[in-house]
């Protein structure tokens, strides 16, 4: 039957040794993939400006159709604070502050700053308008990004880089 006995463990947990060995090599893994990480956050930052942008320049062609009459998608300035507004009249949309993040540097084509799209979602094309915007950093390794807006109203989003014809990506 039962011989009374009872085997009780001595140990249960860690001793403050095993604690502190499993800390430290955490902390080393923890400082080599580090600089990794900070260019992923930077890709990541730049990746989401460019779509910040080219929503915002998606919805000035969708509110010039909508509404039957012309509106403009405006860069307020070059940290990527822009506005959609009507033409006639003058009636402001929608606004967006700070699209791109810090550290992520907007350039446009011959540093024009607005482009308008008609009531038909084409691209008023009889003035200087923003036909590109260029969204990088001055990380190593990162791409720099390009929002492409065509003559026929259709935004994209494209890498320089890229090189390959077949590649979706190829601007």
């Amino acid at each position: 039957m039962l011989n009374g006995v009872r085997q009780t463990s001595r140990h249960k947990g860690f001793t403050l040794v095993e604690a502190l060995v499993a800390v430290g090599v955490l902390a080393v893994l923890a400082s080599l993939a580090a600089p990794s990480f900070e260019s992923t956050f930077v890709r990541f930052r730049v990746r989401v400006s460019a779509e910040g942008l080219m929503s915002g320049l998606q919805l000035a062609r969708s509110e010039a159709l909508r509404r039957n009459q012309a509106v403009r998608f405006t860069l307020d300035d070059g940290r990527g604070n822009w506005s959609v507004a009507t033409l006639s009249p003058a009636r402001t949309i929608q606004t967006s502050t700070g699209a791109a993040a810090a550290g992520v540097t907007l350039t446009t084509n011959t540093s024009q700053t607005a482009v308008v799209f008609l009531a038909s979602g084409l691209v008023d094309t009889s003035a200087a308008r923003i036909e590109r915007i260029d969204l990088s950093t001055r990380v190593p390794g990162v791409n720099t990004w390009r929002v492409e807006v065509h003559g026929g109203g259709q935004v994209r989003m494209c890498d320089p880089a890229v090189t390959d014809a077949n590649d979706r990506r190829k601007c």
